[in-house]
């Protein structure tokens, strides 16, 4: 778009625009590429021919991706009132040719969709007091009888973004957005010729070599990453990164080569967490959402559309953990924060805390200030993410959604039940607090709740797990929403009907109670990753960390921290705990109900990693390391054992 040839036949009263200087291919030459988000040509009226009676456009477009709210391939329209004319698109790649006259708008529709990523042609005549005609590839497939005079022509044109802000499709009619062309644009002809219709269509159509568009997948890093937090620059495409202000890069948590899925903390998600399978298939399990108070809709990070209320960082890196805090405010899309005082400023702010573990496992520690802990509330929800090829059909067996299990043994597993309406609120297994989730892959993600009593955030008692059921929309049996993830629009809800942009859906929330509220401040864990086992399977993980065993250094007991999963060897923490000096010998007092399923311990003031010796007999496998603080050097030891009996392990 840097040099356009601007070719104005004045005599014959034909405009004609042609992009000898794109960037993608055209069907003639070099095509124009406009980005989706506010690229836009805009002719000033004074220097476009003016129609009297007649006008034929003709145009050759290739779209990346449908727009989700009206937008023009090319305008002259007033405005959002009955004015000119418009040759647009919808979310659904129809074509429509829509006239004003009398005050009204007249419009004529295709009853199909043009292609992705494939040049089509369109042309569209308006003849006085005669009809409107659309034809797409040369053959006509919609007209209509129209005995009105010409429409005035005195605007400007805009190509490819739409003059006024216009409504969202199929929901937030009431939030209208701007919208642009996503794609490219060749060969757009104005012309006051009334055979110009006719001689296209009499003509032989041949549908040029595609533009070789950038692929838009979701950007997860590297494969095989080694364990650890790594900050990588994460690249979606060329359009959507430009937009982007600042340039600290992403986090992505890799787990080894035997562990090939990954955690990525990303920016277009809000640096929100999403677990990323081996077959590149997503899933995030939600974020802190609160109620409709700000005036758009939910506060939540999903609201976040910049990611100007959310940040990422990696605490602590070493062979044994790693750990990464996601910070984020909980705001709607008008960017406002819930509960925020008139005096202080202070509103909701959300800081959750994750530490990964060698054998892929993490605990998820998500606190929540805010000065209105009793109101309703959401924390954790099953989120699959989509790439822009990919329908919740293509991850989500139908026959198979998810399994669940409870801390007694009891489990069960369930497909989708598409009896009835949408509804979100179906039971799953009573005190459930174990779920695995199907993604089509050989790892799944999994979670493990807090299974203790208390008030949980839908007024019951402990675990729940709630499955989403029914038939959601025409396009997709599934909930099918894309308004979230890297949309740029500030829309709070919008169904999807083509797989053409990034979108999400949703299988099931999680209720729990409480790990502890203080104050202001209120905390929750899960235990989180991916899993080649069924939910039953889990079960020994989730004992291991809500009925971890006992253990001893010198016949002292030694602390247990349900939110690190590590046992914490220090005098500070203990005054019965040894100086962290020399060798310590350490009693596991495991069992079938206290099962030991990886260890950590961390000794408060050791300044170096020794050798690990289980049983008397050395471990390679553990892993320790140690990590530098103001206050101090900290051991981290990770001992991969599983056992349900006494063992003895010695650093």
């Amino acid at each position: 778009m840097s040099l356009l040839s601007i070719v104005l036949a004045s005599l014959a009263a034909t405009f004609t625009l042609s992009f000898d200087d794109g960037t993608v291919k055209g069907a003639k030459g070099q095509a124009a590429f406009f980005d989706g988000f506010d690229s836009r040509i805009v002719i000033p009226s004074a220097d476009i021919p003016q129609p009297s009676r007649h006008f034929t456009v003709d145009v050759w477009v290739c779209p990346a991706a449908f727009p989700k709210s009206p937008c023009p391939v090319a305008c002259r329209q007033a405005g959002d009132v009955p004015g000119g004319w418009s040759l647009w698109l919808d979310a659904l790649g129809k074509v429509h040719f829509k006239v004003a006259c009398a005050g009204q708008w007249v419009e004529v529709s295709s009853p199909g969709s043009i292609p992705l990523r494939e040049w089509s042609r369109l042309t569209a005549q308006f003849r006085a007091a005669s009809g409107l005609y659309l034809a797409i590839d040369g053959k006509e497939v919609a007209g209509i009888p129209l005995e009105l005079p010409s429409v005035p022509q005195d605007y400007e044109l805009w190509i490819g973004r739409t003059p006024v802000r216009t409504p969202s499709f199929f929901e937030n009619k009431k939030i209208p957005i701007y919208s642009s062309f996503d794609g490219a644009i060749d060969e757009l002809t104005i012309a006051e010729d009334k055979a110009a219709y006719s001689k296209i269509l009499k003509g032989t159509f041949v549908r040029p070599e595609a533009p070789a568009f950038e692929a838009r997948i979701l950007p997860s890093g590297p494969d095989s990453l080694a364990f650890g937090a790594w900050y990588i620059p994460l690249k979606y495409y060329k359009a959507f990164d430009g937009r982007w202000r600042g340039e600290i890069p992403d986090v992505v948590v890799g787990f080894g080569p035997g562990q090939p899925h990954k955690v990525v903390f990303w920016k277009g998600i809000s640096y929100a967490p999403c677990f990323v399978t081996e077959k590149g298939n997503w899933m995030c399990n939600e974020f802190v959402e609160r109620e409709k108070v700000t005036g758009w809709g939910c506060t939540e990070s999903m609201s976040d559309k910049h990611a100007d209320f959310s940040s990422v960082r990696i605490l602590e890196n070493s062979p044994a953990r790693t750990v990464v805090s996601w910070r984020n405010i909980p705001v709607g899309v008008n960017q406002k924060i819930p509960y925020q005082s008139e005096e202080s400023g202070w509103g909701d702010c959300s800081e959750e805390t994750y530490i990964f573990y060698p054998d892929g496992v993490g605990i998820r520690k998500m606190v929540l200030w805010s000065s209105h802990l009793d109101r309703w509330y959401e924390w954790c929800q099953s989120l699959q993410v989509l790439h822009p090829s990919q329908r919740p059909e293509d991850v989500l067996d139908a026959g198979k959604i998810m399994s669940v299990a409870a801390m007694d043994g009891r489990s069960a597993t369930y497909g989708w039940n598409f009896e009835g309406k949408a509804r979100q609120d179906e039971p799953s297994l009573e005190r459930a607090n174990i779920q695995v989730t199907y993604l089509d892959s050989k790892w799944n993600p999994f979670l493990i709740l807090e299974d203790g009593d208390g008030l949980n955030e839908k007024g019951g008692n402990g675990p729940r797990i709630d499955r989403y059921a029914g038939r959601w929309s025409q396009y997709s049996d599934f909930p099918w929403r894309n308004h979230w993830p890297v949309t740029q629009d500030y829309v709070i809800g919008r169904y999807a009907c083509v797989a053409d942009a990034a979108s999400h859906t949703y299988t099931a929330t999680q209720y729990s109670a409480p790990h502890s509220i203080e104050g202001n401040k209120m905390t929750k864990l899960m235990l989180c990753g991916c899993t080649d086992k069924d939910a039953d399977g889990l079960l020994p993980l989730a004992k291991s960390w809500l009925r971890a065993p006992s253990m001893y250094c010198n016949g002292i007991e030694v602390p247990y921290d349900v939110t690190q999963r590590a046992y914490i060897c220090s005098p500070t923490v203990s005054p019965s705990c040894p100086a962290p000096t020399g060798h310590l010998t350490f009693r596991l007092k495991a069992s079938g109900e206290h099962p030991a399923n990886g260890v950590c311990i961390i000794v408060k003031g050791a300044t170096a990693a020794g050798s690990v010796k289980v049983d008397g007999k050395s471990c390679p496998e553990a892993k320790t390391g140690v990590v530098e603080a103001w206050d101090g050097p900290t051991l981290v030891a990770w001992i991969p054992i599983v056992t349900d009996t006494e063992t003895i392990i010695e650093l």
